[in-house]
């Protein structure tokens, strides 16, 4: 059974959102405050973070960037704002989705049945390590290493590494990512998969180890 923890301040929300993961055979913790959430975390090791934005004190772009730093736990962002920028910077600090307020439960379920069938989906393979250049990912662990130095990727960052490393330098389209890797068939032509490499190259930190061909594909650079 996976583990999900919601960090939210609306009890309501988080209740009934408890109430409705839980008829779909999920274990759910709730955390309404941002203070200590962090070591909620830690403690709990759940399996993915529903995390509202606008929490007192502590926002979850804060929260986020401090939990980036040690782990790839997927988040999904609660939160009422939906511009572009808003959802650049969400992506920007490695929040792995976000549905905006209000929203349906059953769409939220939707987005983390399709992080966790992905997840889950990677366990099974032939082989244990990935090799490219200076960089190694473990497909049992999905752990990364960039010159012996392992590096937190967002569950996207990672299954999208994976693909163009895969590819060994064949070109891999934007709609390609969104569909076969994150599996999600809208959002194509705004800037969530500029994002996600733009990310990858800042913590993989080689020179144009992705590249990029007329803003709409990619491929590694063998």
């Amino acid at each position: 059974m996976k583990k999900i923890l919601i960090i939210e301040d609306d009890k309501w929300i988080s209740t009934s959102l408890k109430l409705y993961l839980e008829s779909s055979n999920f274990k759910i913790e709730i955390h309404d405050e941002w203070l200590h959430a962090i070591n909620k975390i830690k403690n709990i090791n759940p399996d993915l973070i529903i995390l509202d934005i606008n929490l007192p004190g502590k926002n979850g772009i804060e929260i986020t960037t401090e939990l980036r730093v040690f782990s790839a736990i997927p988040i999904i962002m609660l939160t009422a704002r939906s511009s572009e920028y808003d959802r650049v910077t969400w992506l920007e600090v490695w929040a792995d989705d976000y549905i905006a307020k209000p929203f349906s439960p059953r769409e939220l379920l939707a987005r983390i049945n399709t992080i966790v069938r992905r997840l889950d989906n990677n366990k099974v393979v032939d082989t244990d390590l990935i090799i490219h250049q200076w960089v190694e990912l473990n497909i049992n662990t999905r752990k990364v290493k960039v010159d012996g130095k392992e590096i937190i990727l967002t569950a996207n960052e990672y299954d999208i590494l994976k693909k163009l490393i895969q590819e060994k330098g064949t070109i891999v389209t934007r709609e390609t990512i969104m569909k076969d890797i994150i599996w999600y068939d809208k959002y194509i032509y705004d800037r969530t998969i500029d994002t996600h490499i733009k990310n990858l190259r800042k913590k993989i930190a080689k020179q144009n180890f992705i590249i990029t061909i007329r803003w709409e594909w990619y491929r590694i650079n063998t």
